[in-house]
């Protein structure tokens, strides 16, 4: 074969080599892109209350140390995250700071989340508002009401951390340890399983650890750090075990 034709054939084949193999790498990039926008973002609502809200950290920390601030960074960005914590908030409707006759509600069901995560029962723990059977049915009744939202979201029922004396020797704010250790603890994960939720055990995580707490109510930078892993290890394992 003439040598110019022959290296004329070896110039044309390296040419169509590098044209294929540059394809597949777009090709491959292109089909990566896609599937990262079409990746649904997940939304995750947490509702509660001053534990919640973050309170116990200063105001710019709040921002970005609160539980629901510390579990959107260990997530990632697939997930976003909202605070709708209410410090003072109670789940029965006994007090004027009700959880569910303070308008936040109506915000969640104008929108779409996938997942509610709810930790309401400690400031319910208070002599003056706490009936066991009472909390149970305005539970349920919070349930059917989120569960019947138009996306339909999972939802965790968190059951409060362990309640810790000041440095007065007395818990703050009339709150009753006995009642979140004895009764609510073992009240929340009943109701979550009669109701089709997940549910995370706080007491559990906190039990004999006041050095988690600022005021022996509202956790530490650290303490909220706890509970935003414990978080999202649970979230990422259902997710991962396709529970919602």
């Amino acid at each position: 074969m003439n040598e110019k034709i022959y290296c004329r054939i070896r110039r044309v084949r390296a040419v169509l080599l590098t044209f294929f193999l540059t394809a597949a790498v777009v090709l491959t990039d292109a089909q990566n892109i896609r599937e990262k926008e079409y990746e649904k973002t997940e939304i995750i609502y947490c509702i509660g209350d001053s534990i919640t809200y973050g309170s116990g950290l200063e105001d710019e920390e709040r921002l970005t140390k609160s539980y629901p601030a510390q579990l959107g960074i260990r997530l990632g960005p697939r997930y976003l995250i909202f605070n709708y914590g209410v410090r003072g908030a109670t789940l029965q409707d006994l007090s004027r700071k009700s959880y569910r006759n303070m308008g936040y509600l109506n915000v969640i069901e104008a929108q779409s989340p996938d997942v509610v995560i709810i930790m309401l029962g400690t400031n319910d723990s208070k002599q003056k508002y706490w009936d066991a059977e009472r909390y149970e049915e305005q539970y349920l009744a919070l349930i059917d009401e989120l569960h019947n939202l138009p996306g339909h979201p999972y939802l965790y029922l968190m059951a409060p951390p362990e309640a810790f004396p000041a440095e007065e020797g007395e818990i703050l704010y009339g709150i009753n340890n006995d009642v979140i250790g004895g009764e609510i603890r073992n009240l929340v994960p009943d109701i979550a399983e009669r109701s089709g939720c997940g549910t995370l055990d706080l007491y559990a995580l906190t039990q004999d650890h006041p050095e988690y707490f600022v005021d022996g109510i509202h956790p530490t930078e650290e303490g909220y750090a706890l509970i935003a892993q414990m978080v999202a290890d649970q979230i990422r394992a259902d997710r991962n075990a396709g529970v919602w």
